[in-house]
């Protein structure tokens, strides 16, 4: 069947179209299944695809290469059947979990998000009390590319005051805080927890927020005209 947004698919571009105006609406794929009539497993395939080419976009545009992390849980904590979701770890539910960390930067208009794997609460403190103890260390280093760090087991953001002003002079934290307030917003949509797609969902936010003015369905079509889904 022909679908120029979804190379070998069985599904018509107009159901394709329907799907994907869902998803721009930020329904979650039971919502997106129940709507549309297409089965969760095959939502859920398809929102983790388009993900993905969310994510690889997102990368081309950071202005240090990042390292992508897909976390791995070590201990596993409750969650539901949606192998889709993510929500943070709750304190106090497992000190065994390593917990999500990622950094918030700009340039010129656009937020950038990095999972931050060798960075941990100990020198998220510090670092937000200046302590120069830290200063050799390269995960702390790291630290002073980003105005805020998210501490998702805490479901926190701190602010390193890195910048206090983009070029324009405009408040840079105004902007750090309306991401975060976005992103805690989404992630509390999901029930349950998936490290393994942490970095997806991240991309997802950062994804939306850059393009809050613009209408996402129309962005997204763009995308997937441009870099199209496949299901091989």
């Amino acid at each position: 069947m022909k679908n120029k947004y979804l190379k070998g698919a069985h599904l018509s571009e107009r159901k394709f179209k329907e799907i994907l105006r869902l998803f721009a609406d930020d329904l979650t794929a039971t919502q997106i299944a129940n709507i549309s009539g297409v089965s969760r497993v095959t939502i859920n395939s398809y929102l983790k695809k388009l993900r993905h080419q969310i994510a690889r976009y997102c990368e081309t545009l950071h202005p240090v290469p990042a390292h992508v992390v897909v976390c791995s849980p070590s201990v596993e904590t409750h969650a539901d059947n949606d192998s889709d979701t993510l929500v943070a770890v709750k304190p106090g539910v497992s000190k065994l979990v390593k917990p999500v960390i990622f950094g918030i930067s700009k340039t010129q208009d656009r937020l950038h998000t990095e999972i931050l794997p060798d960075v941990s609460r100990s020198m998220i403190h510090a670092a937000t009390r200046g302590r120069s103890v830290l200063e050799t260390l390269e995960a702390t280093e790291r630290l002073r590319r980003f105005s805020g760090v998210v501490d998702l087991g805490q479901y926190r953001l701190y602010r390193l005051g890195n910048s206090f002003s983009d070029v324009k002079g405009a408040p840079l934290m105004d902007d750090i805080d309306a991401f975060w307030g976005l992103t805690k917003h989404r992630l509390a949509k999901f029930k349950g927890l998936n490290r393994n797609t942490a970095y997806l969902h991240l991309k997802e936010c950062e994804y939306r927020f850059n393009h809050r003015n613009e209408d996402l369905y129309a962005v997204l079509l763009e995308l997937l005209k441009a870099y199209p889904l496949t299901l091989s």
